[in-house]
């Protein structure tokens, strides 16, 4: 036994109590290390020791205290929302019941209250902050103001149907079909109507906003921690869904007769201007996350730095790849920064800042351009082969290089005269 605190908590309770504290945060966008610790840290605040096996469906538990064990199943995890007020709200729980400030009673009415909390932003403005996202991704990759405001238009639509199947429990799969083939028929009609300069980002850049930023990063975070198992099964289901939210454009590219071309090339934007469009397309994934308004600016900063010192070190003639490793170990030391001096997880901050980097645009026109693939079968050109091929590597590679970057600049401790100056924060 661990603590004394097992005399008022039974075994079943504190199996009980473990589990959901597991369940909520990988529910809420935590990687599996973080979840393990977490609920290691909180079962001994209540007394027990814990071995905790994490997989994609379930979690299995075990509670020693003295020569007593448990040993509970827990519930499907869910594995692509994000909410980051309720990590901030699960970490606290957790930090308290370690230190001993908590008991198992309020800690079970505080995860139940937990469970029945609302998003803090009403659905309107999640999809008018989201739409403002897509919009300011077209701008990144060189689109106009006639392409901004039709993705502007199309990315907005398209959120609020994502989200009003979601409130209606459609599996992801098919909102992220259905999403992606609205807000793409929007876009591609948007342009028939009023051609701008690279017309097919107003399928693509709507698009973009869907791809399961989040997971796709937790995925290679879970593998360098040696997560293999839920890494692959992460991987997979994101892998899935990038692909159905390519058939989705694709589809939506036969309707409206705006094709997507596999070979695409995104001109370099002046850094002050990549600097504006960068802070807006991270403010959508602020209110996406529910991110709380007090470190809502912090979030947009790391944003900002993220992005603009790519873009800064592009101009300098870095390659792309190098360039999104350092601006995401830059992003996620201004997290790791944050966090402490907001008393909350440096998640928060790294996830909607790095999101941003997430090369959707790549995984879109590879599967496209496999698709061509398949049509053309042995007549396929061999320069849209290497092609697709290429866009594949580069998407394995940027997405790897956000998560290293994170890991990295997440596991480097902090000075500990910084971590004194902050102990004071509630």
């Amino acid at each position: 036994m661990i603590g004394n605190s097992s005399k008022a908590t039974t075994t079943e309770e504190a199996a009980h109590l473990s589990l959901e504290v597991g369940r909520l945060l990988l529910a809420n966008g935590a990687d599996t290390a973080h979840a393990r610790e977490a609920v290691e840290r909180f079962a001994r605040g209540i007394g027990y020791e814990v071995h905790l096996l994490i997989t994609y469906e379930t979690l299995l538990l075990t509670l020693i205290a003295g020569d007593e064990f448990r040993t509970k199943v827990g519930s499907h995890v869910p594995a692509t929302s994000v909410n980051m007020t309720a990590m901030e709200s699960l970490n606290r729980v957790v930090d308290e019941a370690s230190s001993g400030l908590l008991d198992a009673v309020t800690a079970d009415s505080q995860l139940r209250a937990l469970e029945q909390v609302k998003p803090m932003y009403p659905w309107w403005l999640v999809a008018a902050s989201l739409g403002l996202t897509g919009a300011s991704l077209s701008k990144l990759f060189g689109g106009d103001w006639p392409v901004f405001a039709t993705v502007y238009i199309a990315s907005t639509v398209g959120t609020a149907l994502r989200l009003q199947l979601g409130r209606w429990r459609v599996h992801l799969l098919i909102i992220s079909f259905l999403t992606a083939l609205v807000s793409g028929i929007i876009g591609g009609v948007g342009m028939r109507l009023h051609l701008g300069a690279i017309p097919a980002l107003c399928l693509i850049a709507p698009g973009m906003i869907l791809v399961p930023g989040v997971p796709l990063i937790n995925s290679i975070r879970d593998a360098i921690s040696n997560n293999m198992a839920l890494s692959l099964a992460r991987l997979s289901f994101s892998i899935l869904v990038v692909v159905a939210i390519a058939l989705g454009l694709f589809a939506a590219t036969v309707v409206t007769g705006v094709g997507i071309p596999v070979s695409d090339s995104s001109p370099l934007l002046p850094i002050p201007e990549d600097a504006v469009f960068s802070a807006l397309t991270t403010i959508g994934y602020v209110f996406l996350f529910n991110v709380t308004a007090r470190v809502a600016w912090a979030c947009v900063l790391c944003g900002v730095c993220c992005h603009a010192l790519r873009t800064a070190l592009m101009h300098l003639g870095l390659d792309i790849i190098s360039g999104t490793l350092i601006g995401s170990m830059v992003a996620g030391v201004l997290a790791h920064l944050f966090s402490v001096a907001f008393w909350t997880a440096p998640t928060t901050f790294a996830f909607p800042s790095a999101v941003a980097l997430v090369p959707g645009s790549y995984a879109f026109r590879a599967v496209i351009g496999g698709i061509h693939i398949l049509r053309s079968g042995a007549n396929a050109p061999g320069p849209l082969v290497a092609e697709t091929m290429s866009l594949v590597i580069y998407t394995v590679v940027l997405t790897s290089a956000i998560a290293l970057g994170l890991a990295i600049a997440l596991a480097v401790p902090l000075p500990s005269w910084y971590r004194r100056q902050n102990q004071s924060h509630p």
